[in-house]
Order: C-alpha cells, then sequence, then structure tokens
C-alpha cells in the first residue's frame, strides 16, 4: 500500500510532527469540536467524577441557522492535548481544540487561588487556538451563608448553580443571592479573566448541562463566524496553508504561479471543508471536499489530496454510519468490561456465531437516537445491513428515472440518520461516496499519506479510521489489511507507545474475532512492557495484556471451560501460562503465580510428558510453600475475577462408592400390616403412571438411607501418576444440602499403585445429601475434587443420599459364653454378638439378655424380639420362648440405660426311634413330618397283632395268628412293626432298629437368630426402626430314646396302658419318672419297659376333631386336586396327639441337676391299638345268674347246673352302627401264656354265641341270652366282643378334580378313604373292621355240687 516516495527517513529530524498518536479518533471525530476537559487541583475522583459526566453528556447541541436550517452539531471531549497538535489544525481543522473546562474542588481561599491559576495557564498554553473557557469549581459544604448564620430558613443544598425545575422568578432570585454568597465568602484572583461556576461538593447542580450547551454554543457560533470569513476570502487573496512540516518546503518558491495558486485555492477550500462539517453542514462538506481533491489533484499535491479524500471519507461517514457516535458513547459512559458487548457490537452476525466469538456476551443496551429509542440488538442488524440499503438508496438516485426512494426497514438507521440532516424525502446527497468506495478512498488517502515520512501519524490514524470503517461495513478482510499496513509504518515513537498501538491493534482484531491475531499482538504488547533494557519494566501491565490473551489461544481463566472445550494449542498456551506465572512472581503475587500453575497443571496434564508433569509439580509445590493455593476466586485490583483450579487428577480418582451402613445400623421401615381393602388384592396392570415413575428414577439416586448423627462413609480408590511419593492431607467429603460434618482423612500415595481410603462425615441434619465430591490438600494446594469434573470416568455428577432423624443405637450382652464363630445363616451381618448352650434333649436353660440404649439423647421406645432358625417353625416355637409382654412394660429406655428380659431354650426332640433308613426308602417318598420320618399311611397298615411290644403274657395265643394286613398307600407292601420291637428279654434292641437308635445317638446342631428392632424418637414417628441380632450356636445331645411301644388294655374301661421300651443314651445313670408316683433307674446305655396309664380318648371328641379338620381343609381348598387322610389315619392321628398331650417322662441324671421331659410325639398306633386308646361306643351290661358283673368280681357255678348269661348293649354314639356281630367265646387261661378255646367238652351254651345285628340306633339298647352249662370244674374266662363287617367301596374324596381319573387310580392303590358325607354323618368307618370287648373278661369258678 504504501508507495515508494514513503521510504524510512532518517528519525533524526528536527522538523515539526506530531509527539503523538490519537488511537482512539475516528471518521466521525472530524465534524467535532475538539474540547479539553481537565481536572485541576488535587484529586478527587469520587467527587469530579460526576461532574465530568454531567459534562460529557452534552456533547451535541442542535443550532438554528439565519436561514432556518437546524444544524446538529458534535463535540468531543478530550483529557489531553499536545500543543504542538494544534500546529495541525489548518491541515485538518478537527485537531485544533477550540475550548477549555477545567473542574476543581478547593476547601479554602488558597486552594481556589490554585485552581484559578491552574485554569489560567491552560489557557495560556492553548491561547493560539482557543475561542472560549470555562472553570467549574466545587467549593466545601462545611461553610455556611451569612444568611443561613442568621437563621435563614433557606436549605443548604440551594447553592450556587442549582437547577430548580420550578421558573418561579422568585426561586432565579434566591439562587441569585445564594451565588453571590459562596461568591462573598470565595473570590477569584484579579488575574483569572474566564468564567466560573460555583457548586456545592455535594450538591451538583442540574442547570450544569445547561451553562454547558451555553458555552458549547459560543464556540459553535465562533466557528460559524470563522467559516464565513473563510468562504468569503476571495480566490486571488487567500494564503497558503501548510502542514507544519511544510513551511520550509515553500521557501523562495513563486507563489503566483499558476500551479502555486492553484494549491492556495485548493487548500483554502479543503480547510473551508473541513469547517462546514464541523458547523453540521454535510452537503456542503461533500462538495468542497470534491473541488478541493480536485484541484489539488491537479497540481500534484498529494498530502492535501489524501486529506481531501479522507474528508470525504468522514463526511459521508457521518451520514451513512450516525450510529457510530452513539457507540462512542457507549464505550466512555456505559463502563462496560473489557469482556463485555461493546467489543463485538459491530461483530458480523457470522462472526459472532463462530467458535471464536460465540462465547463473548453481549448485553443488552439502550441506544438513542433522534428519531427515538432502537433496542440494540435491532441496531445491530441495522448496522450489518446499512451498506447494503445505502447502496440501493445510491443506485435508485443515480437512475434514469430519478425517483427518490425511501429506505426499507431493514435501514432504518440509515433512513433516521439521513433525516436527521433534513434531506427530502430521505434521500442522501448526489455527491456523497458509496459505501463500498469508502475503502478505496481511505486506500488512496494512505498511499498519499505515505509518501511523506512527517506524515507518518497521519497515516496512522488514517488506517485506524478506515479499519472502524470496514469493521461498521462488516469487513474483515480490509480491516486485517489496514492493521497490517501500520506495522510496516515507520514512526518514531516511545515504547509505551509501541505498547499503546499494538493495544489497539488488539482491539480491533477483536472486534472482527480474529482472536489469535489479537492474542498475538496483545501478548507482543505484553513483551514490550518488559523486555530487556527497559529501565522501569512493567509487569504489572505485561501481567494485565497476557491475562486478556487467553481468549486468543482458545484459553478461559476458567479451567473447566478449558477442559470442556479441549481446543487450541497446547504448546503455546503451556507457554503463555508459564510467561503469566513468571509475570506474576515478578509482582510479588504469590497467590496468582500458586493459582496459575494449578490451572496449568489441571488444564494441560494430558499434553505434557512425565518428566514435564514431574517439573511442574515440583515447581508447583515450591510456589505453594511461599503462598498456599486455595480454592477460591481471585480478585484483581482491575475487578478480574481468577477462578479457582483444582488439582482433579493428582491424584487420580478411579472408584468412588457410597457405603451403606452397617448392617446392625441400617435403617428399615416397621412394617404394618395392611388393612384389607375389599377382594381385588393383587393386579399385574402395570399402570402408566408407575412405569413413568419408575424411569424417572434419579441414577444417581443412592437405594439405601443415611441416619442423622451417624458416621457414614465413602470409599474412593486413589492412584498417584507421579514417580514420587505423594502425601495428601486433610481429605474431606464436599456435600452440599444438609449440614454435613466431614472427618479429615491423610494418606500417602505410592507411584501408580492403587490406594483405597475411606472418607467418612456426619450428618448433622436431616433432609436430602447431595455428595459432590471429596477436597485435598496435596503440591501445597487445596482442591475440591467434585464427580462432574472428573474427565474420562464414568462418574455421575453426584450422588443424593436421604437422611433420616437419628434413631438410637443398642450394645446387647448375654449371660451365656460367647461362640467360636457367629451364624452362617442368612443375614449373618445383622449379628453384634454370639452365643453358645450345649442342652440334653429335653432339657430346658434361659438366657437373660442386657440391652444398654447407647444414644446420648434418643430413647429407645420399640422393640420388637423374635426368634430365626433353621428348624421348623412349629419346633422353634417350643424350643425359644419369650415373655413379650414382660418386655414391653420395660419401655421406653432412657438413654444410657438397660433392660433385661430372659429367652427360654427348651431342647426339643423326636424321642421316637425312626424307621431304619432301608425301610423307609421301601415305603417311598415321605409325605408327612407329624409322625417321624413316615407319613400316617405306611403305619396305617400295621395291624394289632403285629404291635411293637406282645400283649400280656395271659392273653390268648391265637392273637398272634390273627393279622389284619392293609395295603400302603404308596407301595402296597406289607411292613410290620416287629422292626422296631425291642428283643423279648427287653435288654437289647433288635439289628432292624439298630441303625436308628445309632443315627438317635449323634448330637445336633441347632443355629438361631434372636432378632431384635428398635427404634425411638422421630425416626419412630416416621416409621423407621433399626435390626441387630444374637447368634445362638445350640447342641443338643441325645437323653432317653423311645425303641418300641405298645398299647394294652388296662383293668377298667376308661384306661389302657401305653408300654414303652426307652433307652439311656447318654453316659450316666438316669432316673426316670414315668407316672407321679413311680420311677426306675435306667444305667448308661441301657433299655426298660415301663408301662403308663393313660385315660382313653372320647370317640365324640375324634368325630369333632375331625370335622374341623375336614371343613379346615376344604376352606383352605387343600383337597383340590389332592386327597384328604382316610378316616382310620386321622383317627391314628388324633389318638397319638391325645397320648402325646398326656405321657410326660420326666427324666434326671443322676448325681446333677441335669433334668428334662421327654415327649412321645411322633408314635404311630396300629387299627388294634386305636380300638384300645379309644372309649368303646358301646355300654356292656352283663349278668351271670342274675348277678351283675363287676370288674374283677368273683362268679361262682356248680358242674351241670345252666347259668343264665345275660348281655346288654347300648349304642352311646352319635350315629347308629351298623353290621355288629356279637360273639361269646369261653377259654382256660393257664397263666404261663398259652390259652385254651377248644372246650366243646367242658362247657356247653345253649344259644346261639355268635348273633350278628344290622343296625344298632342312637341309644337303641339290645339284649341277648343264653344258657351256660359247665361239665367240669375249673377256672374258665369268657371272652364278649362285638365286631363290625367292613364294608367295600372305591369311592375317593375329590372336589371339582380336573384329573379325577388319576385320583381314583390313585384311590385303588391305597385303602378306600371315606365319603365327605360319610364324614360328616358318622363317627365311625365302615369300611374297616372294628372289635369292642368288654373288660376285663368275665372269670367264672365251676365247683363240685
Amino acid at each position: 500500500m504504501r508507495a515508494a516516495g514513503g521510504l524510512v527517513q532518517s528519525n533524526a529530524s528536527v522538523e515539526p510532527i506530531m509527539s503523538r498518536l490519537d488511537y482512539e479518533q475516528t471518521a466521525l471525530h472530524h465534524s467535532c469540536l475538539l474540547v479539553l476537559l481537565r481536572g485541576v487541583g488535587p484529586s478527587r475522583a469520587r467527587v469530579l467524577q460526576r461532574a465530568f459526566e454531567k459534562v460529557r453528556r452534552v456533547n451535541n447541541i442542535k443550532v438554528t441557522d439565519s436561514s432556518g436550517t437546524v444544524r446538529t452539531v458534535y463535540f468531543r471531549f478530550i483529557h489531553d492535548h499536545p500543543v504542538e497538535h494544534n500546529d495541525w489544525g489548518d491541515f485538518q481543522t478537527h485537531r485544533r481544540l477550540l475550548g477549555l473546562i477545567t473542574i476543581g474542588k478547593f476547601e479554602n481561599q488558597t486552594e481556589l487561588n490554585e485552581l484559578c491559576r491552574h485554569h489560567e495557564s491552560l489557557k495560556v498554553r492553548y491561547g493560539s487556538t482557543l475561542y472560549e473557557s470555562r472553570a467549574i469549581f466545587f467549593g466545601p459544604d462545611t461553610h455556611t451563608s451569612n444568611a443561613n448564620a442568621k437563621g435563614d430558613a433557606q436549605p443548604a443544598l440551594q447553592t450556587i448553580g442549582e437547577n430548580v425545575a420550578n421558573t418561579d422568578q422568585s426561586c432565579t432570585e434566591k439562587k441569585s443571592q445564594l451565588s453571590g454568597r459562596l461568591q462573598d465568602e470565595f473570590t477569584t484572583p484579579s488575574n483569572f479573566k474566564s468564567q466560573a461556576f460555583f457548586y456545592r461538593e455535594q450538591d451538583i447542580g442540574m442547570d450544569l448541562e445547561a451553562r454547558v450547551e451555553d458555552f458549547l454554543n459560543a464556540l459553535f457560533w465562533v466557528l460559524e463566524s470563522r467559516r464565513l470569513e473563510r468562504s468569503r476570502e476571495k480566490a486571488d487573496k487567500v494564503s497558503l496553508l501548510l502542514a507544519p512540516f511544510e513551511k520550509r518546503d515553500f521557501v523562495g518558491l513563486d507563489m503566483e504561479s499558476r500551479n502555486n495558486r492553484k494549491r492556495c485555492v485548493g487548500r483554502v477550500m479543503k480547510n473551508l471543508a473541513d469547517l462546514s462539517l464541523q458547523a453540521g453542514l454535510l452537503e456542503d462538506a461533500l462538495s468542497l471536499y470534491h473541488n478541493a481533491n480536485e484541484t489539488l489533484r491537479s497540481v500534484g499535491d498529494s498530502l492535501w489530496v489524501g486529506a481531501t479524500e479522507e474528508g470525504l471519507c468522514a463526511a459521508s461517514a457521518v451520514i451513512l454510519y450516525p450510529q457510530m457516535r452513539e457507540i462512542e458513547v457507549l464505550h466512555r459512559n456505559a463502563s462496560l468490561q473489557e469482556t463485555g458487548a461493546s467489543q463485538l457490537r459491530t461483530t458480523p452476525e457470522k462472526w459472532r456465531a463462530s467458535d471464536a466469538t460465540k462465547k463473548i456476551n453481549a448485553n443488552a443496551c439502550t441506544v438513542t437516537t433522534t428519531a427515538g429509542s432502537l433496542n440494540c440488538t435491532d441496531a445491530f442488524t441495522t448496522h450489518s445491513s446499512s451498506c447494503s440499503s445505502v447502496s440501493s438508496i445510491l443506485t435508485n438516485n443515480s437512475s434514469a428515472s430519478g425517483t427518490p426512494t425511501t429506505s426499507t426497514s431493514s435501514s432504518s438507521t440509515s433512513t433516521i440518520s439521513v433525516a436527521q440532516y433534513g434531506h427530502r424525502n430521505g434521500e442522501l446527497p448526489g455527491n456523497i461516496i458509496k459505501p463500498e468506495d469508502i475503502t478505496n478512498y481511505y486506500r488512496k488517502a494512505i498511499i498519499n499519506y505515505s509518501k511523506y515520512r512527517h506524515a507518518a501519524t497521519i497515516e496512522t490514524e488514517a488506517a485506524l479510521k478506515a479499519s472502524r470503517i470496514c469493521i461498521e461495513q462488516n469487513r474483515p478482510l480490509d480491516v486485517a489489511m489496514f492493521l497490517q499496513n501500520i506495522l510496516y509504518i515507520n514512526l518514531s515513537m516511545s515504547e509505551s507507545d509501541r505498547v499503546k498501538r499494538f493495544e489497539v491493534i488488539t482491539e480491533l482484531y477483536q472486534q472482527i474475532g480474529y482472536q489469535r491475531k489479537a492474542a498475538f499482538f496483545q501478548r507482543l504488547a505484553a513483551l514490550k512492557h518488559v523486555q530487556q533494557g527497559t529501565q522501569t519494566p512493567d509487569w504489572t501491565q505485561s501481567y494485565r495484556l497476557m491475562l486478556g490473551s487467553f481468549t486468543g489461544y482458545l484459553l478461559s481463566l476458567d479451567p473447566l471451560e478449558v477442559l470442556e472445550n479441549a481446543a487450541g494449542w497446547p504448546a503455546l498456551q503451556i507457554d503463555l501460562v508459564q510467561s503469566l506465572i513468571s509475570a506474576a512472581r515478578r509482582l510479588g503475587f504469590s497467590a496468582l503465580a500458586t493459582r496459575h500453575m494449578t490451572f496449568l497443571l489441571q488444564t494441560q496434564w494430558d499434553n505434557m510428558s512425565a518428566t514435564e508433569q514431574s517439573e511442574m509439580a515440583v515447581q508447583l509445590q515450591n510456589l505453594s510453600a511461599q503462598c498456599e493455593g486455595s480454592p477460591v476466586p481471585l480478585v484483581l485490583e482491575n475487578g478480574t475475577v481468577i477462578p479457582p483450579a483444582n488439582l482433579t487428577d493428582l491424584p487420580y480418582l478411579t472408584h468412588f462408592a457410597v457405603r451403606d451402613l452397617p448392617a446392625h445400623l441400617r435403617p428399615q421401615r416397621i412394617k404394618i400390616a395392611k388393612a384389607d381393602s375389599g377382594p381385588f388384592l393383587f393386579t399385574p396392570i402395570h399402570f402408566n403412571s408407575v412405569d413413568r415413575r419408575d424411569k424417572k428414577k434419579e441414577k444417581n439416586k443412592i437405594d439405601f438411607l443415611w441416619v442423622q448423627n451417624d458416621l457414614c462413609e465413602v470409599c474412593l480408590t486413589l492412584r498417584n501418576p507421579l514417580p514420587f511419593e505423594l502425601a495428601v492431607t486433610d481429605m474431606r467429603l464436599l456435600t452440599n444440602g444438609v449440614v454435613f460434618e466431614s472427618v479429615p482423612q491423610s494418606v500417602v500415595l505410592q507411584p501408580n499403585v492403587p490406594t483405597q481410603v475411606s472418607l467418612h462425615g456426619t450428618p448433622i441434619e436431616t433432609g436430602q445429601l447431595d455428595l459432590q465430591g471429596y477436597s485435598t490438600h496435596t503440591l501445597g494446594v487445596k482442591s475440591n475434587c467434585r464427580l462432574k469434573h472428573m474427565r474420562g470416568r464414568n462418574f455421575p455428577p453426584n450422588y443424593l443420599v436421604d437422611v433420616i432423624p437419628g434413631l438410637p443405637s443398642i450394645s446387647i450382652k448375654t449371660s451365656l459364653p460367647q461362640s467360636a464363630s457367629f451364624s452362617n445363616m442368612n443375614s449373618a451381618d445383622l449379628v453384634v454378638t454370639s452365643a453358645s448352650l450345649t442342652l440334653y434333649n429335653g432339657e430346658s436353660s434361659s438366657c437373660i439378655i442386657t440391652i444398654r440404649n447407647e444414644s446420648n439423647t434418643i430413647p429407645l421406645e420399640h422393640l420388637e424380639v423374635y426368634i430365626n432358625s433353621n428348624v421348623e417353625q412349629e419346633t422353634q416355637r417350643k424350643m425359644f420362648q419369650i415373655n413379650e409382654q414382660a418386655l414391653v412394660t420395660q419401655l421406653p429406655v432412657p438413654p444410657l440405660s438397660t433392660i433385661e428380659f430372659e429367652l427360654v431354650i427348651y431342647a426339643d426332640a423326636d424321642f421316637v426311634c425312626p424307621l431304619p433308613t432301608d425301610s423307609i426308602n421301601s415305603f417311598g417318598p415321605v409325605t408327612s413330618q407329624e409322625y417321624g420320618s413316615c407319613s400316617l399311611s405306611q403305619y396305617s397298615n400295621i395291624s394289632s397283632q403285629s404291635a411293637s411290644l406282645p400283649s400280656r403274657v395271659s392273653s390268648p395265643q391265637y392273637r398272634r395268628q390273627d393279622n389284619i394286613n392293609v395295603r400302603s398307600k404308596i407301595s402296597g407292601t406289607q411292613y410290620s412293626m416287629n422292626t422296631l420291637s425291642l428283643q423279648t428279654n427287653g435288654v437289647g434292641v433288635s439289628s432292624n432298629a439298630g441303625s436308628g437308635v445309632h443315627s438317635a445317638q449323634n448330637s445336633q446342631h441347632v443355629e438361631a437368630q434372636l432378632r431384635i428392632k428398635f427404634s425411638g424418637g422421630e425416626a419412630l414417628a416416621e416409621g423407621f426402626c433399626r435390626q441387630c441380632a444374637v447368634s445362638f450356636n445350640l447342641e443338643l445331645l441325645p437323653s432317653a430314646m423311645i425303641t418300641g411301644w405298645d398299647v394294652l388294655p388296662a383293668e377298667i374301661p376308661s384306661q389302657f396302658y401305653l408300654v414303652l421300651d426307652i433307652s439311656n443314651l447318654t453316659a450316666q445313670e438316669m432316673s426316670l419318672n414315668y407316672t407321679d408316683n413311680k420311677n426306675i433307674l435306667i444305667e448308661a446305655k441301657e433299655s426298660c419297659r415301663v408301662p403308663i396309664p393313660v385315660d382313653r380318648c372320647s370317640l365324640e371328641q375324634i368325630c369333632v376333631a375331625r370335622a374341623a379338620e375336614v371343613a379346615e381343609n376344604l376352606e383352605r381348598e387343600l383337597c383340590f386336586r389332592t386327597q384328604i387322610l382316610s378316616f382310620n389315619d386321622a383317627l391314628s392321628k388324633l389318638c397319638s396327639t391325645h397320648i402325646a398331650d398326656r405321657v410326660k417322662i420326666n427324666w434326671l441324671l443322676t448325681g446333677t441337676d441335669i433334668k428334662g421331659i421327654a415327649s412321645v410325639r411322633g408314635i404311630v398306633l396300629s387299627h388294634g391299638m386305636v380300638n384300645l386308646t379309644t372309649i368303646s361306643p358301646l355300654q356292656w351290661a352283663i349278668s351271670f345268674r342274675d348277678i351283675v358283673v363287676q370288674p374283677h368280681c368273683e362268679l361262682m357255678c356248680i358242674v351241670g347246673q345252666s347259668a343264665k348269661l345275660t348281655i346288654s348293649l347300648t349304642n352311646q354314639s352319635l350315629q347308629p352302627l351298623k353290621h355288629l356281630v356279637l360273639t361269646i367265646k369261653f377259654y382256660q387261661d393257664y397263666l404261663n401264656g398259652i390259652e385254651n378255646y377248644n372246650l366243646e367238652t367242658r362247657v356247653a351254651i345253649s344259644g346261639p354265641n355268635r348273633i350278628t345285628i344290622p343296625i344298632l340306633e342312637k341309644y337303641e339298647q339290645l339284649d341277648h341270652n343264653c344258657s351256660v352249662i359247665f361239665f367240669t370244674p375249673g377256672r374258665f374266662k369268657a371272652n364278649i366282643e362285638c365286631a363290625t363287617r367292613p364294608q367295600e367301596s372305591d369311592s375317593i374324596l375329590t372336589r371339582s378334580c380336573p384329573e379325577a381319573t388319576n385320583l381314583s387310580q390313585l384311590g385303588k392303590m391305597s385303602s378306600p378313604p371315606a365319603n365327605l358325607n360319610t364324614v360328616s354323618s358318622s363317627g365311625l368307618d365302615e369300611h374297616q373292621a372294628h372289635i369292642w370287648k368288654f373288660i376285663p373278661p368275665i372269670e367264672v369258678t365251676v365247683v363240685e355240687p
């Protein structure tokens, strides 16, 4: 761009040049009048700032000229202006300082005099160009006027310069009086010739803006007079206007030559154009610029041609881009941050949406225009479209039709700006430069300036103005071109000016979204501040600039944002951060140096080698030794906030697990029995609402609960990626929500070795606890390591745990010794203590359990105790007994108090010897556990002849031959109870039963848990409790064993004898008490046989129990697709239960206090045994020779004499008896086990001895008479019995069973059960034989006559 004439010249020239660049100047400043706004006297920024703002607010005025045209005149306030810049006022009039306003604060007359002196010195300094000046002085509030001292009621705030909205004349007079009073106190020096405004310190009058506006009006009219004077000059009398460095070039030249005259006219015309532009005559200025350009171009005056081209661009920009003035006001007054919206307000939409600029937040603002208020966003849209809109207008204006075209809504800004200057119908001047040509005109002007080495400052400023215009036109490439050209301009400037140039270039690059270029120049400016050879390196500015270049290197002050984006050039980023660390260290900001080093490790850890990581970690450790790093934001003096940096990867977290409380401390819901709400107790339908709730379940929600004031645990797995030991101290959990007290933890991590660390803490409140991560202190830096910031790991952002109110905690002790091992049962983790106990079968013991409430504040109000064991529920209820009522009476338990309760333990066992294993297998699978190891159906086959023990010795011999065999329901095989009988001598056991006894001699082990649920306080009200357990290990040793049994008739009909074979399986002598007053001693490992009288079982009771059982089974539908037990099986079961309830065998090991009770539960009764066990339904009344027979009475008879025998039967049952057979048999008992029934030659019966009774109704009596004749003397016995004949039936009890056919087949394999109707209407099974005997048999003694 630079021409050959602009070669680099010597910098040693003494010719006048501009000493300072005006980097803030824009093209629109060509139309502004320059006013110096300067603070004088002592610096009181807070006091004077409001005054400065009020003055700056009046940046334009509206003036009506003599022709009635309303002009808008703009002013530019600056704080400093080199005097030599005024020398360039002829070249460009906007560089000439025209006005002066000073603002100062004084406390006394001396300070006021000093302020006036400063003001006058500035007037003298800029007197060559100054038109007008004003001074604004603020006096103290402590001095009051004389009127106030005399009791004047006027308020003190109504001081000189106070603007009162009311225009009443009295108010004006009062203000004048007050003003005079203040001036009476403080007077200006006599040499002070300027006009001054006086105000109180705390009262900036509203009339200040009006007075400033009057001052600006005065400046305008002076300028307007100068313009008019210039316009009236004759062409042949105009003088040659010169740039400061041109004065020597025209010495000795003929100024009357034609070219020089043209030069003079052209330059004056250009000067008049500048004045017209400042005076608000835009069209006149455009015309003058065009004419001057043509005139000067014809004479080859390149410098001034460039000035006219720049003037054309400025005048066109004022019309096309009036919004640039408003942006300037916002830059100056809005106090926007460096990263605010102002930097990208004019950035094209496509750049704002790019990756480089999308993160810059454009704050909403209001832009005020002449026509009204436009929203900032709308204004931006208008800005970007103004170029095309203006181009359209220009095209229409240049068309042949000449019809004026108004702008569309998209070009509203340009339309407003045009209307503002009085153009008809919104048309633009015809000689305005098109927007796309402004760049070319600026390029030409810069080329012309480049031909003169003394115009380097003008050239640089023109390039900056062109850049800003291109930014407004959304032309980033042109902006880059102009900015690049600035670098090649040779300027003699100080290092501070060079730095300023780089900063301005940085700002312009940022506005077009060239962040990387902006960062390059920003960092270059930072290096210039502290480069070698600089006498006073400014590390503060260097630090500020390097910090501001983060955006260009795709860095952010927030390390989390850097990690999220993962963009940029790691090598450059590392180098930049290291330079920033060095600057912070030079400044002595150890905290910042530590923060930036932490930032470097956190963001660039993956981009560094292992050696670099180790070196950086050591550097961080050294820096933190001077100032410890903390996870809090750091605020710089300029308000910049440095976010905290955390070492989330030092150490490296690989696992994070929230632990539940120990099992005995975990809260559980107290189960409440649900009320029956109707017939629909369950539905398989899953409603949509329920499904949605399941889907919306939070994944990071922990499914267990923590308890208030209980120590909780979180387990971490950490790895040290550094090659040396890493000490991590003060590790704590990071939480949110409820108050949580963390317990600090320290650990030393070895290199690359995973280490388990447990962090603990206590929630102080109830509610939802948010576990966010953990904090560490390593390498001298405190870090908050949050799960959501862990990169490369699938951790949820947090864990949510519900904390419930506090629950009491208890400790448990028992009176028993602890066991060697805890329980192997389920929920063994609930066990807090154990107890062991050894008992003999049938022995009882007690255990005292002590519970202590360990809580300091919460009482124990709820206590629930129950047993869980590895035995059946029925057996468990017998083995463990607790008086829960007595336990409840001890509640509540105050804090730190104890209670005790007793647990009774009974060694329940099966004292009946089980069947041999081979016999059990022969019967098939076991179907019932109620009677030992075999079902009732297996034992229902056993006949009375095959009883476990023989009947009385005096029993007839033929009974052993009368076997009644019934098929088994399962296998149909016959089984004899002889396999369980003892030998006839009663000493040893049979070989078949030996294995069963041997197995019973082994000890049994029972495991049980005493589970305790407890609660109290607020948690109880919310339905929570805790559960713990005591483990009991019980060893049950064998004591007594029933190896055989039989049932024999007793001497009276209401009883029978239960004969038992009992073995002592202990190693000591045993004392056996089997009735109230009968004891027997059994040696160790020996057996004995004992008879026990037992009351018979009422048949009516059996029938009632049977009917209730059937009804219950039907109600529970247990008979569906199954069979109810046959009547015989049920009868045998009920009789066995009757015996077990009435027979208790007490045993005692002699010489000790060990004692117990052996139960006969589980014995199996055959059919014959059942008949002896139950009360006969028949009532016998027998008389012999008209003598009623009593039990054990002596009956006498003479040989050959006929004796009448009368038998009377009465049915005492509730139902009729059918198919009865009454039989009378006489026999002789030789008392040696032999019974003789062959008495045909000794006894004769007259009448039938066997009669059939078809039916015997309820309570019906039947009499039978016969005569007996004895042929020989002797002792005779009569066996009188009544038997039933069984009726065959194949009916099977079923209930709507789909598989009735299979059940029928099964019924054919089993004994026929009773029909349901039969069961309900009859007390006896008609399909089973029954025999009822008169007991005891009649004994008749026959003697000789």
